[in-house]
């Protein structure tokens, strides 16, 4: 694993953990509490009158409870890391052999506070140790294993979890979306006979009226229509294309010489398909934000495809801070899930944010 990995890998750990730590000391001080009571309640009824009064000399002691403060603060923290460690771990998907160097690192760390309270707090029991290894084996696997047992359900039980209320998050995004789909329904007949009518009804008066309720019209047409969608839910580049001219022809319309954008094209798109509506959110929030008035810095364009790959990309100056529009950050965000779930690692998406310049660049790979 790269030591960049797992810098990172801890700063998420300690920035953001999974299971805290307070839930993690509360848990074991109920089982220190239970672990101690039922200590207490045996050798308080021991026969032999002097042991007894030695272990409720040695329990009652200000050593053995600083001792037992330590030991679940130092095993709290302990636990904490493993957990969230093997956490991510499970999450990341990691292979075993990270597991095992992982394990065997909180091992060795393990009997390092083990060992450093007996020395502390019991100085023969950790000298019985150093003269004798094997003698206190089974108390140290006694441990490991609690330990084991407990990762392998905290970490069960929070990916569990999380599956679970991922789950319920899609169903609800799934029910505002169906909810949203019906409010924003519209008889696409009746939109196309209304822009008809007003196209007709515009010709007489004026030409660029005319002709940009008509550029709307095949817009809509092009957002409404579904059959020139494949059963995989792709349409043909020239028609993403075409949108995306019309689309720019549109906001010429409407902002007059005062729009100055380029679409360069280099390359034969006939063979290719792609998921829609995806190169149109590059041009979309380039002309939203863009500051498309200076002629020496236009909305630059530019689709480049070969047999195998398509290169897609925008360039805009962007409007000055008192004139910018407020992103919603939507349109990238969703475009970029889309390209994950349709093109995995087919394809590849850069962007460069500056203070004053915005570019983007997609490239698809084999995805005709």
């Amino acid at each position: 694993m790269p030591a960049i990995a797992v810098a990172d890998l801890l700063k998420k750990i300690i920035s953001q953990p999974r299971i805290s730590y307070w839930k993690v000391i509360g848990w074991l001080a109920v089982l220190q509490i239970v672990i101690n009571a039922k200590t207490y309640y045996v050798n308080s009824h021991l026969k032999d009158p002097v042991l007894r009064a030695g272990f409720l000399s040695w329990i009652s002691s200000w050593t053995y409870l600083l001792q037992q403060l330590l030991s679940c603060v130092l095993v709290s923290l302990l636990c904490f890391t493993v957990f969230n460690l093997f956490y991510h771990l499970s999450a990341r998907k990691a292979r075993l052999p990270v597991f095992l160097a992982a394990g065997g690192l909180l091992f060795a760390l393990y009997l390092v506070i083990d060992q450093g309270i007996n020395y502390f707090f019991y100085p023969e029991t950790f000298s019985v140790f150093i003269s004798n290894p094997l003698a206190l084996t089974s108390d140290i696997l006694l441990g490991v294993t609690i330990i084991t047992v407990l990762t392998v359900i905290v970490v069960k039980v929070a990916i569990s979890n999380d599956v679970s209320k991922r789950n319920k998050q899609l169903e609800l995004d799934k029910r505002e979306a169906e909810y949203e789909l019906l409010k924003a329904q519209v008889n696409p007949h009746f939109l196309f006979n209304s822009l008809n009518y007003l196209y007709a009804r515009s010709l007489p008066y004026s030409k660029e009226l005319s002709e940009g309720i008509m550029t709307l019209s095949e817009i809509m047409r092009y957002a409404f229509d579904t059959h020139g969608k494949e059963g995989d839910g792709r349409v043909l580049l020239k028609n993403e294309v075409e949108y995306i001219g019309k689309f720019l022809k549109m906001n010429e319309l409407r902002f007059g010489v005062g729009f100055y954008a380029s679409f360069e094209q280099r390359g034969a798109i006939s063979g290719w398909r792609i998921i829609p509506f995806v190169l149109i959110t590059m041009v979309e929030n380039a002309v939203k934000h863009a500051d498309a008035t200076n002629a020496l810095h236009p909305i630059r364009i530019h689709l480049e495809v070969t047999e195998d790959t398509l290169v897609f990309s925008c360039k805009n100056q962007k409007k000055p801070r008192n004139m910018a529009v407020p992103s919603t950050k939507v349109g990238i965000p969703n475009m970029k899930e889309r390209l994950r779930m349709a093109y995995g690692d087919n394809h590849e998406l850069l962007i460069e944010d500056t203070a004053d310049t915005y570019f983007i660049k997609l490239t698809l790979r084999n995805g005709h």
